[in-house]
């Protein structure tokens, strides 16, 4: 039997009859002097009264819950073993106390209005509400109130049972503070911004949308733990919220993004660059996390409803728009949205998207450029270069997708594609008696940097029967520089395998000649923004000859990009330059127009 129920059967009849019964205790008494065998019948009565009351104590003491059964002057006049455990009194003290005697005054009366109105109603009463515990805390109780009737049927009193639900209060409410705030910030989070969003908008028809992005964040993640992490993003919340108005609504959006929405004046634009500063100040200052100092900055986006975007979705989109063009222009500063951005984006978007459908329909393809011997004109190898079209088949530009693919993190899968096509078409040329070829792919910093590289290439060349010597890879200096002691071993294994490398577009970067004298490089490409003004740029001619001159200094392999005019072959081959390529000769090709280039004797 569940305590509800049993409650329901002490509380009831039972109660009436203790308090009839208590009302003929006294009439009794009153007889005691009448006669003896009054006196007797008394006695028997109080007897039988005493039993009825201990039954009912028993059983009132076998809820687990408070029970209690109070007059119509709301005194109590039966409480079981739990209420006096809960108050830390015994039952019997408690006996013709009020409210008043056990909790504060507003508790106190609110418990008998509550009481007189169940006496009135004549109703049962269920109702969740806040109780004051013994310990001074504030909790929950789940109430159910009963009028008691007399024989005649009117009200005697009232009887109640009273759960402590101050558990499930406490932790319907965490689950509730969860569903709309960020755990790791206490910030609120996307699901509260969603309900929120358009209420916002009707108190404040006009107001900036601000998305922030942490610039250095995943470093100090990585380099650091997550652990260093968390608590940056905590401290960052806390002073985020210490320079935001009340009317502002905050939210973690995820990662390190935040997005902040501010009601405008009608000195917006100086006032939200006010408040763009202050926060970048705030995000600026460094953090110190286990005795060590770390500093982040932040690319702020702002976007203004109305003007540019009236629902939620198309005011954050373009806010976080300008945040990225923040990050473009060079990160750690603010920047406001414009149609122009849109335009981009959307076009940048439908890039990614071509490029993510070409890996999955494996709709990317390898055009190649002979690379010639500058004195003979006799092909002596080829670039491989990737080439992309559109869903309606005009060609995109690599300059145009190659940043995306860095950009969107696609770059390593694309990479792995041209290594895998490239290694299989030299195959095919081998098998064909071309074994003289020598093919060289680029690769971006970040393929180079994966983890597997080294291994991945190795068992490349494994499965198409490629030797090393056959392949050359093309760095850039900005690759090698970025991290040029780490680099060093990595490239000790490809060299290791047999494998060339040329530093692509040299002389466009910065390099080191203290760390260039250590890297196992084979080749140098002069870049064709140098080739352009030859023979007439002085500048071009300076930086031509020396870069020849470094090379053969260092024993380099050169080969000069962008051939297009005889004049430029004729200085680049009377200086020293023993390989090109360019339009002169001729422009990249699909694998079978190459082939056709490839002259009987350049087989083996």
């Amino acid at each position: 039997m569940s305590s509800w129920v049993l409650a329901a059967f002490v509380l009831g009849m039972p109660a009436a009859f203790w308090i009839g019964a208590r009302r003929a205790d006294h009439a009794m008494k009153r007889e005691r002097e009448a006669s003896e065998s009054a006196r007797t019948a008394a006695l028997a009565a109080v007897a039988q009264l005493r039993l009825l009351q201990a039954h009912q104590q028993a059983l009132m003491d076998s809820i687990d819950d408070l029970a209690w059964l109070k007059d119509t002057d709301c005194r109590f006049m039966l409480v079981n073993r739990k209420f006096g455990e809960v108050f830390n009194l015994t039952p019997e003290s408690l006996i013709g106390k009020s409210d008043y005697d056990l909790s504060p005054p507003d508790m106190a009366a609110h418990y008998q209005a509550h009481d007189r109105m169940v006496m009135t109603s004549r109703q049962v009463e269920r109702t969740e509400e806040e109780i004051h515990r013994p310990d001074g805390e504030i909790g929950w109780a789940e109430t159910i109130k009963v009028p008691v009737f007399g024989a005649d049927g009117e009200v005697v009193g009232t009887a109640g049972i009273a759960r402590d639900i101050t558990l499930r209060k406490r932790y319907q409410r965490e689950v509730e503070f969860l569903a709309r705030h960020d755990p790791l910030t206490g910030l609120f989070n996307r699901r509260h911004l969603e309900e929120q969003f358009e209420p916002f908008a009707a108190r404040h028809p006009r107001f900036a949308a601000l998305f922030l992005d942490l610039d250095n964040f995943k470093l100090i993640n990585d380099t650091d733990g997550h652990s260093v992490g968390d608590e940056l993003l905590r401290q960052l919340a806390s002073r985020l919220k210490g320079e935001i108005d009340r009317n502002d609504l905050l939210v973690r959006l995820g990662g390190d993004e935040f997005l902040l929405l501010s009601p405008l004046g009608s000195d917006s634009p100086e006032a939200l660059d006010h408040l763009a500063t202050r926060l970048e100040g705030a995000i600026g200052t460094p953090y110190e996390i286990g005795g060590t100092k770390y500093v982040v900055s932040s690319s702020i986006g702002i976007a203004v409803h109305p003007e540019h975007g009236r629902d939620r979705q198309t005011l954050i989109k373009h806010a976080d728009i300008a945040m990225y063009e923040a990050k473009k222009k060079g990160r750690n500063r603010v920047c406001w949205f414009e149609e122009a951005l849109a335009s981009e984006t959307t076009a940048r978007r439908r890039i990614e998207l071509r490029i993510r459908d070409a890996l999955k329909e494996n709709a990317f393809e390898l055009h190649y450029q002979p690379v010639n011997d500058a004195r003979t004109g006799r092909i002596v190898g080829a670039e491989a270069l990737l080439r992309l079209r559109d869903a309606q088949g005009s060609p995109i530009s690599p300059a145009r997708f190659i940043p995306i693919a860095e950009q969107t993190g696609l770059i390593e899968q694309v990479g792995e594609w041209v290594l895998d096509t490239g290694l299989r078409q030299l195959a095919a040329w081998r098998a064909e008696g071309h074994l003289n070829l020598r093919l060289a792919i680029n690769i971006s910093g970040t393929h180079f940097g994966s983890p597997r590289f080294v291994e991945r290439l190795s068992s490349r060349l494994r499965e198409t029967g490629v030797p090393g010597n056959a392949l050359e890879l093309e760095l850039t200096e900005g690759v090698l520089m970025a991290d040029a002691d780490g680099n060093i071993s990595t490239l000790a294994r490809i060299a290791a395998l047999g494998v060339a490398l040329a530093v692509d577009d040299f002389g466009t970067g910065y390099s080191s000649l203290a760390y260039l004298k250590q890297l196992p490089i084979h080749r140098l490409k002069i870049d064709r923004s140098f080739v352009q003004g030859l023979p007439v740029h002085p500048g071009d001619i300076a930086i031509t000859r020396s870069i020849l001159h470094l090379a053969q200094t260092f024993g380099f392999e050169v080969t000069a990009e962008g051939v297009e005019t005889q004049a430029q072959l004729d200085f680049l081959r009377d200086a020293g330059c023993p390989a090109v390529q360019g339009y002169l000769f001729s422009p990249a090709r699909a694998a079978a127009d190459f082939a056709a280039l490839l002259a009987p004797e350049f087989s083996a």
